[in-house]
């Protein structure tokens, strides 16, 4: 058995001499940096160290003006591992400990390595601990050793450079605003080291302390002691903008010219070293106003500018085309600045050409504005469809330079149904007055309905009406047929006048004909064929008249004539006839049912009462209804009804007093006029209570006569 460590190598810088006009190629050796070519003055570059190296130093670097970098470059340190220790009953083989070196370990005879579960530290490692959950054991610091094989494993080894292998101080930082006064050959330096500093070109002292000391614990311990110098202001540009946010050395600030002007110098300039200061790289530009030549010229055309050979920023030259010619563009152009450099005619100067569209034809289509018939360069057209026509395409076009219109013309389809039907005995409702064409579009969905002339009816029960269906087409319509009335037959009389239709008519009798017809011994008489088939009065027929009927409480009289047979109906005294007195005969019979007599009954008298029906007399079997007046009270029945012999059934009831409650058994003096509310009403209790005793006294008298008188002896 054996065990294997890996360890990490150690990386140097290798920084050749710079070549002149540039600042020296970076070479970073086992790492890599972000330049690819030629390194300029301002450049920056970017170091980063390879796997299993550290960096030592700035991780960028920046080429200054005197072809140096700064700060310096940085290297890329090898990890070194220290000698692994051997385990206890067994040895290792290998003598390099750099980074990404192995050593195998080898147990003694008899002897396992640990439990899969187990990791194992070196021997005499110091302050070592067990991690079991990760299979390994590591030193603070310095090392960490890996399980990666049960039988043969491999243990890498990892680092930190510590003062008890390198020194207390590694190499001291790269300050940009200082370099050391002395040379630096070493690398390490131990506790307690003082180095010594100078502000570089472009900075100032702030500090007496400008030193770097190496503490316990490998840290140069500094405080910033040189700042950056300032440049001058710039001062103003007229006709332009500085663009400045610092003045400090390094810093850059730019230039710009106002609409219209273009800048003659540089666009930008840096806070740099000159002499022992600093002071700016460029001098401030200057803004001139833009000039352009003479506008151009056209054909067909001329621009209003005149004979001037220079136009200044702004200025503006409108083109005319001549007589017949239209303008390709823009009319007015004007003198603009292009890339701020240079002054240029904008936008690019209109044509004049010969432009003449013709009027489109748009079948259905309706012209809103724009007439013609002839059209120029940008005329404009607005179309519209015919009602139940739709527009496909754009209602709004416009005749462009290539002679056509733009868009195209639009087209107006069809949306609806034509061709209404021409139903043959019938009339459209909506075309009472006038007849539709068949160019009449209708939406999808419209009803029209229709009527049949008269003496027509629809020749079934569907309704007559036509729908426009969504394939433009109208639904099956019903017809109207002739209306007929059926030939009468009479038994008993002939038709001796008749009008009859054209031979075309399939009808013997049509709607509207009239004729004239006598029974035997009968008057003459006549019917009219009506719109649903059926004669009016009725159908003729030629019938004998039974005798007329008689009634109650009345009687009836002949009246004959030549061609009339009559009778006149007549009631008994105290009743009234009811219905048609005379009837005649005619060729179906009687004119009319027999009259009714009905009893008379008079109005009944009712004092402080109001009847419902007022009239002077009432026929069987009327009803009447009874209402009192206020403080009286109805003695019978409500409601009466005239009756067969002439009286009320039940009898005709009254409207009595009615005495205040508590006062009915009070008869005389001034308790009743004591409860009585009102003048008038003791009047009528006066009136009432003299009455009583004239009726007690005339119910005394009478029962006195009747004692008096004899019994009468058969």
């Amino acid at each position: 058995m054996f065990f294997r460590f890996v360890c990490y190598l150690v990386v140097v810088w290798l920084i050749p001499a710079s070549d002149a006009g540039h600042c020296p190629d970076p070479v970073l050796v086992n790492g890599e940096f972000s330049s690819l070519g030629p390194v300029h003055v301002n450049d920056k570059i970017t170091f980063k160290c390879n796997e299993d190296y550290i960096l030592k130093g700035s991780n960028w670097s920046q080429c200054l003006e005197d072809h140096t970098w700064m700060p310096p470059f940085p290297i890329c340190k090898s990890r070194h591992c220290g000698h692994p220790g051997y385990p206890a009953h067994g040895c290792f083989k290998g003598e390099d400990f750099t980074s990404g070196s192995t050593i195998t370990y080898y147990c003694q005879e008899n002897r396992r390595m640990w439990e899969k579960h187990q990791a194992m530290h070196p021997p005499r490692a110091p302050n070592g601990t067990l991690h079991r959950k990760w299979k390994t054991a590591a030193w603070p610091f310095s090392r960490l050793w890996r399980l990666s094989d049960p039988t043969l494993f491999q243990v890498t080894l990892v680092i930190a450079l510590l003062a008890t292998v390198l020194g207390d101080c590694g190499p001291p930082p790269n300050l940009l605003f200082a370099s050391p006064i002395n040379e630096l050959n070493e690398t390490d330096f131990e506790a307690g080291t003082i180095l010594k500093y100078n502000c570089r070109p472009g900075y100032s002292k702030t500090s007496s302390k400008n030193s770097l000391t190496c503490q316990h614990g490998g840290v140069w311990k500094y405080t910033p002691f040189c700042t950056k110098k300032r440049c001058r202001n710039p001062g103003e540009l007229h006709n332009g903008q500085i663009s400045k946010t610092d003045l400090s050395f390094g810093s850059r600030i730019e230039f710009s010219c106002s609409d219209g002007y273009i800048l003659i110098g540089s666009t930008t300039s840096y806070c740099d070293i000159q002499d022992k200061g600093v002071d700016w790289s460029d001098p401030l530009p200057v803004c001139v106003i833009a000039k352009c030549e003479a506008p151009p010229t056209i054909s067909n055309g001329k621009h209003s500018g005149g004979d001037e050979d220079i136009y200044t920023y702004g200025s503006s030259v409108t083109y005319s085309c001549d007589p017949h010619f239209s303008m390709i563009g823009k009319a007015s152009i004007s003198c603009t600045v292009e890339n701020k450099t240079i002054g240029v005619w904008s936008p690019s100067p209109p044509t004049c050409k010969h432009v003449v569209c013709h009027k489109p034809q748009v079948p259905n289509g309706i012209f809103v504005s724009g007439f013609g018939p002839l059209y120029t360069y940008k005329d404009a057209i607005v179309l519209d469809c015919k009602k139940g026509y739709v527009l496909t395409g754009s209602s709004l076009i416009h005749c462009e330079a290539d002679n056509n219109w733009d868009p195209p013309p639009p087209v107006c389809e069809l949306n609806g149904c034509t061709n209404l039907p021409d139903i043959p005995n019938a009339f459209w409702e909506r075309y009472r007055y006038q007849r539709p064409t068949k160019e009449d579009v209708y939406n999808v969905g419209t009803v029209l309905k229709y009527h049949c002339l008269t003496g027509y009816k629809p020749a079934s029960d569907k309704p007559t009406a036509v729908i426009c269906q969504e394939d433009f087409r109208w639904t099956p319509y019903t017809e109207c047929e002739e209306v007929c009335c059926p030939v009468p037959e009479l038994k008993n009389g002939e038709i001796f006048s008749q009008r009859r239709r054209a031979s075309t008519s399939s009808c013997v009798y049509s709607s509207g004909e009239k004729i004239t017809y006598s029974c035997f011994k009968k008057k003459e008489f006549s019917a009219t064929c009506q719109k649903d088939g059926t004669w009016h009065p009725k159908t003729p027929v030629c019938d004998d008249c039974i005798f007329p009927a008689t009634i109650d409480h009345g009687h009836y009289k002949e009246v004959n004539g030549f061609w009339t047979n009559e009778v006149l109906y007549e009631c008994d005294e105290g009743y009234s006839l009811v219905g048609q007195a005379r009837l005649s005969c005619n060729s179906s019979g009687w004119s009319s049912p027999a009259p009714q007599c009905k009893a008379l009954c008079p109005k009944p008298q009712i004092e402080h009462g109001r009847l419902s029906v007022v009239k002077d007399q009432y026929i069987t079997p009327e009803n009447v209804t009874i209402q009192c007046d206020p403080h009286y009270r109805l003695v019978g029945l409500q409601s009466i009804t005239c009756s067969e012999n002439s009286t009320w059934y039940p009898e005709v009831p009254m409207c009595e007093w009615e005495i205040a409650e508590g006062c009915e058994q009070v008869l005389a003096g001034r308790k009743i006029m004591q409860c009585l509310p009102k003048p008038e009403d003791v009047r009528t209790a006066l009136e009432l209570y003299k009455l009583s005793l004239e009726i007690k006294q005339l119910e005394k008298k009478l029962e006195k006569e009747e004692k008096c008188t004899p019994e009468v002896q058969e």
